[in-house]
């Protein structure tokens, strides 16, 4: 058992998202974020875990790292 109480403001209908009624484009994102390893979420909520040390999610810029000069 558990106490959904907590989650009742976020989800409004837990019959339909326990009976599996999604919305496609939501589970496409969640199956394109598998083979990334990347969480998916909106740009405050990415900003928030990026602001941790160490945090990357966002992709780095590809290619070579441009040479500073000493």
């Amino acid at each position: 058992m558990t106490t959904v109480a907590p989650a009742l403001p976020r989800i409004a209908d837990f019959r339909a998202l326990l009976d599996g009624t999604h919305e496609a484009q939501a589970l496409e994102a969640l199956r394109g974020a598998e083979g990334t390893g990347r969480p998916i979420g909106r740009g405050r909520f990415l900003d928030g875990l990026e602001g941790r040390p160490g945090c990357r999610v966002r992709p780095a810029k590809r290619g070579p790292k441009v040479k500073v000069a000493a």
